[in-house]
């Protein structure tokens, strides 16, 4: 609660008052004394009672929504008593990511700004407020906390209170067609990323059969030919749903200290969304695994390859979410995610720089019988390695996303 400068005074004056009209035996003096006692006793019940039995409230009509859409925030005063309250201010804190149509931000911060509004409430009043907000780019975002000052209808004295955080908004990162991002619109990810593809599966072992000229050694079942005496062969149980593996490296340089580079990140943050995109309109399997921290939900991005419309907005919720800061290279996260993916799975590795360890992580994962796609999303000065047998991109920023096949 805070005062105003002549706060406690008003008792003061009123009793001198009182004094000097009885001392006096003026009239004029005693009505003067019983109007600022009545003012004195206005401002203490307005300092005592002003902000009790006062709610504040504020919510999204809708939770989740794509960069630019338009979103309606309903805003709740109500006033459960019998005083009213003539002069009432809130002031929101706002991300700056967020646009209030028709309303100024007042600057808090590089990343918050504050939104004031005012009120009047009578004796048992409701006021309810609609804005419109829309959000400039992806991410998780909050109002608040916010502040409600009530004061007295003189200015004296003032309450404050603070409200809470309201719920999240979810803002989805920009989902486009893949040409549109300048990867090719048939077969960005090679013939492996086809529904129609059947492969053997060398962790699906379906039975045996004999040795027919030109199977594999390798696939010799070495118990079965000793018991019956003839070369028998494994059969392998073919799997045509081959899906893709998103991995998306948060970190612009080799080591995650070295800073970010928010335009490659946001890049890549599309790229992920419009891939995974592109495999839930072809009925793929698909996962996403990304180093960042995930607000709310971990220091990783970690949704395995499926099908369906829960994936999908699994997918864009954790890329709405994701942030810069973990301390995990992307390397690492492959080497402990890649072995566990079905044999045959596509990977699609979304980085905007290779080093030496990201480079061996990509080749081991083509050598083990997983396909690599690779985008890169930094500048074309930052090189890339030779990478045998994996398709390279390399496409610009966010604002201008394009590319060219590099190598295959």
């Amino acid at each position: 609660m805070r005062l105003g400068s002549g706060s406690g005074l008003q008792w003061l004056g009123a009793a001198a008052l009182l004094l000097a009209a009885l001392w006096l035996r003026s009239g004029l003096l005693l009505l003067a004394a019983g109007l600022v006692a009545l003012v004195a006793g206005v401002v203490a019940l307005w300092r005592r009672f002003g902000l009790s039995r006062l709610t504040y409230e504020r919510h999204f009509q809708q939770n989740r929504c794509f960069p630019g859409e338009p979103v309606t925030l309903t805003v709740t005063v109500t006033n459960r008593k019998v005083l009213p309250l003539t002069y009432l201010v809130v002031e929101e804190s706002v991300p700056v990511a967020l646009e209030v149509e028709s309303r100024r931000l007042h600057f808090q911060s590089r990343a918050r700004g504050r939104l004031r509004m005012r009120f009047s409430l009578g004796w048992y009043q409701r006021v309810e407020r609609r804005l419109t907000v829309r959000a400039a780019r992806r991410g998780a975002y909050r109002l608040g906390p916010a502040v409600v000052a009530a004061g007295d209808p003189f200015g004296w004295a003032e309450q404050r209170m603070e409200v809470a955080p309201s719920d999240l908004l979810i803002v989805y990162p920009r989902v486009v067609p893949l040409e549109e991002v300048g990867l090719p619109a048939q077969r960005p990810f090679g013939d492996l990323a086809s529904r129609d593809r059947l492969f053997a599966d060398p962790l699906r072992f379906a039975g045996v059969r004999e040795y027919r000229p030109g199977d594999p050694l390798n696939q010799v079942h070495w118990k079965a030919t000793a018991a019956t005496g003839e070369l028998q062969v494994r059969l392998l149980d073919p799997s045509a749903s081959l899906g893709l593996a998103v991995f998306l490296n948060t970190w612009s340089y080799e080591r995650f200290w070295e800073g970010d580079d928010a335009d490659a990140l946001e890049a890549g943050v599309t790229l992920a969304a419009s891939i995974v995109g592109w495999a839930h309109e072809h009925a793929l399997p698909v996962g996403l695994y990304a180093n960042g921290l995930v607000y709310g939900w971990g220091f990783s991005l970690h949704l395995p390859p499926a099908r369906g419309d829960g994936v999908l907005v699994q997918a864009l919720e954790g890329l709405a979410r994701l942030q810069t800061g973990s301390p995990q290279p992307l390397w690492e996260l492959m080497a402990a995610e890649v072995p566990a993916l079905p044999y045959g799975t596509s990977l699609v590795v979304i980085t905007r720089q290779v080093g030496v360890d990201l480079a061996g992580a990509v080749l081991r994962a083509q050598r083990s019988g997983r396909p690599v796609t690779l985008v890169v999303t930094g500048p074309e000065a930052e090189p890339v390695p030779e990478l045998p047998g994996v398709r390279v991109y390399r496409v610009g920023g966010e604002e201008g996303l394009h590319g060219a096949v590099l190598a295959e």
